[in-house]
């Protein structure tokens, strides 16, 4: 179905013109009508031609008003130009001011500025003011018959009261026109800001979205976009992330601290769950803030606080006078698309945890064999592509199956989770530590050759021997490398296995490295395994 609203419109021009049309002819009618029954305004006949001539005229004007914009604003003006005649002589001959038509002088004149325009309005109540005078001076001239005699001070009162009746209407209807079509824009502006933010692929491009929003549509010169996302979520890096707009450019993504500053204006935005009005900023209070809005001043707070994320748009008002007459409105606003971003980045952070919680190892917490396998296939391709080193350790727990038998499932789960912390520690960035399977992890060394994956093998070795635990635990470790060891994932990985195993063989709690490798050539032998100690 069509839409018959056209932009920037509150009511379809058609339905407009169809009630400023039904209204017209009402008061022709009831105009005529007057003149038809009173005793002072002549020969009924007369009254009851004019009134079938002019109702002709203007049903003849409909189909003339077809042709064109440019015919139907013609026969519109024409028609109301009339009405203004035939309402000045029905106004005369009816008694003027004594008369029934004095009140649907001003009715006429109410009619086109609501249904019309407002400029129209006013030029009707100069056309009905000058057809009054026009019968003022003709009486006084002698050229028409006076119904009575009409006191000047009665008729500017009159007239006064028209005008005041027609600006009053057109200043009120144009400030309740002027809310609707901001209303109606801030509307469809949310509806946009809330499409597009749900369709948002990740928390940054929601923060984004809304630190442009108060730029572009609340005129902010400055605005800023502080989330925290609460404990729970495996994505330490993305728990404090903040956005910055200055001006027109583009808007800046930085990193936060994980706590919130306790006596920040965003923190008490949040702990009272309102919008906060801030003259401005104190850096003991706000060390970020002050640093990334520097001698900031007439601040809004608009906090969000949900399940998994929490924070605030804080956007600056222009001048103090600005401050203290903040719009009700562009507050709503604000406060509103801060409602949309809020559950846009929960959104984004639920998704986040559900995608991490589908490659990581629940109890452990590192990645699982899934994520294992395929940053493992991805790191190849991009070492085949680039000619970077690439090696790969597994690393097993000795005796495991020991300290489960020994001292229960409960600590060995304990010992597990003991482990894959130091392996994480160990290796760190960019490298990808994994449980690989049972009580076997493995870590890809990207960017590291087989001298220093022996290295880094080792020290992982000590470390896990330093755990300190109701159960001493050792770690054996093989270690492969790309290219020497193999161009496949599945090669890479035999040849650590094969190490591995040479490492157990050898008495445990030590790190082998997998001999050179033909292809076809790498399951299960070790005749170039170099232990390391």
């Amino acid at each position: 179905m069509t839409n018959r609203i056209k932009p920037g419109e509150l009511v379809p021009v058609e339905d407009r013109i169809r009630w400023l049309l039904l209204c017209r002819a009402g008061l022709t009618a009831a105009a005529l009508a007057a003149g038809l029954f009173s005793a002072a305004a002549g020969s009924p006949g007369t009254w009851a031609t004019v009134a079938v001539v002019w109702l002709g005229l203007n049903a003849l004007g409909v189909p003339i008003a077809r042709f064109g914009r440019q015919a139907a604003r013609f026969i519109l003006n024409a028609g109301m130009l009339g009405d203004g005649i035939l309402l000045g002589v029905a106004w005369w001959a009816t008694g003027d001011l004594a008369g029934p038509v004095r009140y649907l002088v001003p009715i006429h004149a109410i009619a086109v500025t609501l249904l019309g325009s407002f400029r129209t309005g006013v030029k009707i109540a100069v056309w009905h003011s000058i057809i009054a005078l026009v019968f003022l001076e003709a009486a006084a001239a002698g050229l028409v018959t006076p119904a009575g005699p009409v006191p000047h001070a009665a008729l500017w009162t009159y007239l006064a009261a028209l005008w005041i009746t027609v600006l009053g209407t057109a200043s009120f209807a144009a400030m309740n026109e002027r809310e609707l079509r901001r209303r109606r824009y801030d509307a469809e502006v949310l509806r946009e800001f809330g499409v597009a933010v749900a369709a948002a692929p990740e928390a940054r491009a929601v923060a984004q979205s809304l630190a442009r929003f108060a730029r572009d549509e609340l005129l902010a010169p400055r605005a800023v976009v502080v989330a925290y996302v609460r404990e729970g979520s495996v994505d330490v890096e993305a728990r404090g992330m903040g956005v910055v707009v200055h001006g027109d450019g583009d808007p800046a993504v930085l990193e936060l601290a994980t706590d919130l500053p306790a006596g920040s204006v965003v923190a008490a935005a949040i702990a009272r769950r309102e919008t906060v009005l801030r003259s401005r900023l104190q850096p003991a209070e706000d060390p970020w803030l002050a640093r990334v809005l520097p001698a900031a001043k007439n601040l809004v707070v608009v906090p969000f606080a949900l399940d998994s994320v929490v924070g605030a748009l804080v956007m600056q008002v222009t001048t103090k006078a600005a401050m203290r007459r903040v719009e009700r409105r562009a507050v709503n606003t604000a406060e509103q698309a801060t409602a949309h971003a809020g559950i846009a980045l929960e959104r984004a952070v639920l998704t986040d945890r559900i995608h991490a919680a589908a490659q990581t190892d629940g109890l452990t917490g590192v990645a699982n064999r899934r994520r294992f396998d395929e940053v493992l296939r991805a790191e190849l391709a991009r070492a085949r592509g680039t000619g970077a080193a690439l090696a790969l350790a597994l690393i097993d727990i000795d005796h495991f199956k020991d300290v489960n038998d020994r001292h229960g499932h409960q600590v060995g789960d304990e010992v597990l989770r003991l482990v894959a912390r130091t392996i994480l520690t160990e290796c760190g960035e960019p490298h990808l530590t994994a449980r690989y399977g049972g009580e076997e992890f493995a870590a890809i060394l990207i960017g590291t050759d087989v001298a220093a994956a022996a290295a880094a093998a080792e020290r992982i070795r000590v470390a896990i021997g330093a755990i300190e635990t109701i159960a001493p635990v050792t770690a054996s470790i093989g270690v492969a490398a790309y290219p020497t060891h193999g161009g496949r994932a599945d090669d890479l990985i035999t040849a650590a296995d094969a190490a591995l195993y040479r490492a157990k063989a050898g008495g445990r709690d030590q790190v082998h490295v997998a001999g050179a490798a033909r292809a076809g050539d790498l399951p299960r032998t070790f005749r170039s395994e170099a232990r390391v100690r």
